[in-house]
C-alpha cells in the first residue's frame, strides 16, 4: 500500500509556527517599555485618586506637598475642557463628561490631583502629603437604582454635540434600535429564557505597568511614550484638551 504525502504548504504564514520576534526579549525582561525611558532633566509624576466612589470635593490643600519642592495641580489648574475617554465611531457624536482632574468624584480611583517632582521618591511623598476633604454622596451598584426617580445625580449636564445637555435620572441618552420582528421571534421560539446576567470585568493584563512619558517640543508640540493600543485616540484627546494641533503631537 502506498501513502501519498501531504501536499506542500503553499502559505508562508497560515499553518506554520512563526515565533514572535520580540518574544524572548519580553519574557527575559530585556524589552524596553515606556516606563524604561528616561530623558535629561525629567521630572516624575504621581496622581492622587479618590477613595470614594461618589463624593463632592470640598477642599484640597497642597501646601505641604509644595513645601517639599513639588509642583501640584488640581481641577482649578487644568484646562476646563471636557472629553470622552473612549473615542469610537458609533454614534458619531460622543458625550463628553470627563476632565483631566475631577471637579466631583464619580468613581473610586478617579484622579483629583497630581504632582511632579525631581525624583520618584519625592513625588511619592508629595502626593501622600496632599489633604482632601470629601463630602460622600450616595453610591449605586445596580443600574435600576441609579436610574430611579429621585436618585442622587451623578452628572447634572454633559456635552453632546457641543451643547450642554441636562441629565435626568442619570440617563445620558436613549438609543432605540429595531431589527427584525422581535415579538414574532419570541412567539416562535421553543424556549425563552429570561433573567438578569452579570459579566466580570475583563482586562488585557499587559506585561508593562501603566505609565506615560511626555516631552514638550520647542515648537509647542508633544512627544509621548505611553501604554496604549490606541495611539491616534491619545493624540486626539491631547489635542482637544490642550489645544495643540495634531500635526505637533507624536505618540
Amino acid at each position: 500500500m502506498s501513502v501519498s504525502p501531504d501536499p506542500p504548504n503553499e502559505f508562508h504564514v497560515l499553518g506554520r509556527v512563526t515565533p514572535r520576534k520580540d518574544g524572548i526579549a519580553r519574557v527575559t525582561g530585556q524589552e524596553k517599555y515606556s516606563i524604561d525611558i528616561t530623558l535629561p532633566g525629567m521630572w516624575y509624576g504621581r496622581v492622587l485618586v479618590s477613595p470614594y466612589a461618589h463624593a463632592r470635593i470640598k477642599r484640597i490643600d497642597v501646601s505641604k506637598a509644595e513645601a517639599m519642592g513639588a509642583v501640584c495641580i488640581t481641577f482649578d489648574d487644568i484646562p476646563h475642557v471636557r472629553y470622552n475617554e473612549r473615542i469610537i465611531t458609533t454614534p458619531p457624536v460622543l458625550h463628553k463628561d470627563f476632565y483631566v482632574l475631577a471637579d466631583k468624584v464619580r468613581y473610586r480611583g478617579e484622579a483629583v490631583a497630581a504632582v511632579a517632582a525631581e525624583t520618584e521618591e519625592l513625588a511619592e511623598k508629595a502626593v501622600r502629603a496632599i489633604e482632601v476633604e470629601y463630602e460622600p454622596l450616595p453610591v449605586y451598584i445596580e443600574p435600576d437604582d441609579a436610574m430611579a426617580p429621585g436618585a442622587e445625580p451623578i452628572y447634572d449636564t454633559v456635552l453632546f454635540g457641543g451643547r450642554e445637555t441636562p441629565i435626568e435620572n442619570n440617563i445620558a441618552c436613549r438609543r432605540f434600535v429595531e431589527e427584525g420582528d422581535v415579538d414574532a421571534a419570541f412567539a416562535q421560539a421553543d424556549v425563552v429564557v429570561e433573567g438578569t446576567f452579570y459579566t466580570p470585568k475583563i482586562y488585557h493584563a499587559q506585561m508593562e505597568p501603566k505609565t506615560a512619558i511626555c516631552r514638550p517640543e520647542p515648537d509647542g508640540g508633544l512627544t509621548v511614550w505611553c501604554t496604549t493600543q490606541s495611539i491616534h485616540n491619545v493624540r486626539i484627546v491631547l489635542g482637544e484638551v490642550f489645544g495643540i494641533p495634531l500635526s505637533k503631537i507624536n505618540v
